[in-house]
């Protein structure tokens, strides 16, 4: 068996070290803690933090600010298209195809997708509330 050890370490960065050293002041002035408390800015908060952190670590860090999971959950799950780091599954999956130009591809249609579906979204919350 061969093990992944920069998947391994990805891991360990996202979950442990992600959320041990994330300063939550610097969140809070990033994210704006009043845009948290409503529906759009969590769920807009989700989708752009994604993007960075990837999904699940982007969950977690915004549980700290709202109890709403399910708006959390689309946010993250709308961020997890976008830039490959978005999800953990994505790189992934990447990883297992082994070529370069697959990494292109993904981002050719991953990066359009994320405002397109995420308006969409968007409007299904405000419709919703």
């Amino acid at each position: 068996m061969h093990v992944d050890w920069p998947l391994l370490a990805v891991f360990a960065l996202m979950f442990i070290v992600f959320r041990s050293q994330a300063d939550p002041a610097l969140l809070q002035a990033t994210l704006g803690s009043a845009a948290l408390a409503e529906p759009l800015g969590l769920f807009l908060g989700g989708a752009l933090l994604s993007q960075f952190v990837s999904n699940v670590p982007a969950a977690i860090v915004l549980a700290e600010y709202s109890a709403d999971w399910r708006t959390i959950a689309w946010g993250v799950n709308v961020g997890g298209f976008g830039t490959a780091v978005a999800s953990l599954a994505n790189i992934i999956a990447l990883r297992m195809l082994g070529e370069r130009k697959a990494w292109w591809m993904f981002h050719l249609y991953a990066v359009p997708f994320l405002p397109a579906i995420g308006l969409a979204v968007a409007a299904l919350l405000w419709w919703m509330s």
